[in-house]
């Protein structure tokens, strides 16, 4: 959850910059981290991170003091122990429609602040995230079934391939970035990058922050330790030697039009 945090505050301060409003990392990590240390202190197993949406809250005219009316409504109603007195009549399903703006604004800006040719990356890397998601409506729909994910999952064949559901949900946050960042350098032809990046993912996918889990009667949970995700980190790490192959390979960087003794205008590649 710690690596997920600042994966997500340092994502959140991407997009801030993105919108036109550049924060210092280092005072932004630092608040985080004071932050997780007073709520440990105070006996809160929660850690401080980043709230995500400053284009969406920029676009209506929020500004830092937002946050701090936030805050303070917020401590206001647990230190008097409102909560349920307000979901009495503030049902939980209207405030999760600000949670749905925020994120159709930052799926938005992710199309919008991306160059057009690297559209299939920014999609590529929603597909952990899309498996996150349908893991959740999985589960909850078996719970209220009367049953678990553990007692069904071999029934599931290959209607929904649920294990590879589990595999893609399991550090999602990682492999979104991972996914989307191989497609670019590919797209760009920058094999070496990519093959960077892959050999990277056979390291996450080996010690077990991806794609590895253990799926028990109270539900799936992480697997850390070496070669958690053998299959995944093989084929990771062969996929990473096929792009520095590819790397090796002289590449056509673009086309020369020539003219031949015929006064016909023939187009040629050009190479390294």
């Amino acid at each position: 959850m710690g690596l997920f945090n600042i994966i997500g505050s340092l994502q959140c301060l991407e997009s801030a910059e993105a919108a036109g409003d550049q924060y210092s990392t280092t005072n932004s990590l630092c608040a985080n981290g004071i932050g997780s240390i007073v709520a440990a202190c105070l006996g809160s197993p929660f850690a401080t991170t980043l709230y995500i949406g400053h284009p969406g809250w920029k676009a209506m005219g929020a500004r830092w003091s937002y946050s701090w009316l936030n805050g303070v409504v917020i401590c206001v109603i647990a230190l008097v122990g409102a909560v349920g007195e307000v979901l009495r009549f503030v049902p939980l399903e209207v405030t999760l429609g600000i949670l749905l703006w925020i994120g159709l604004v930052i799926t938005a800006q992710a199309f919008q602040a991306s160059p057009s040719h690297h559209a299939v990356a920014v999609a590529a890397g929603l597909a952990p995230s899309l498996a996150a998601w349908l893991l959740v409506q999985v589960q909850e729909t078996l719970r209220v079934a009367g049953k678990t994910l553990y007692e069904t999952v071999d029934q599931f064949g290959s209607a929904l391939h649920i294990r590879g559901v589990i595999a893609l949900s399991q550090g999602f946050i990682v492999t979104s970035i991972i996914y989307a960042a191989v497609i670019v350098f590919v797209i760009d032809r920058k094999y070496r990058q990519a093959a960077a990046w892959m050999l990277a993912a056979a390291v996450l996918s080996a010690i077990g922050l991806m794609h590895a889990y253990k799926l028990t009667p109270g539900g799936v949970e992480n697997n850390f330790g070496w070669f958690a995700a053998p299959e995944f980190a093989i084929v990771y790490a062969v996929v990473a030697g096929l792009l520095w192959l590819l790397a090796r390979r002289p590449q056509a960087t673009g086309f020369v039009a020539v003219t031949g003794p015929d006064n016909k205008i023939r187009i040629t590649t050009r190479s390294n």
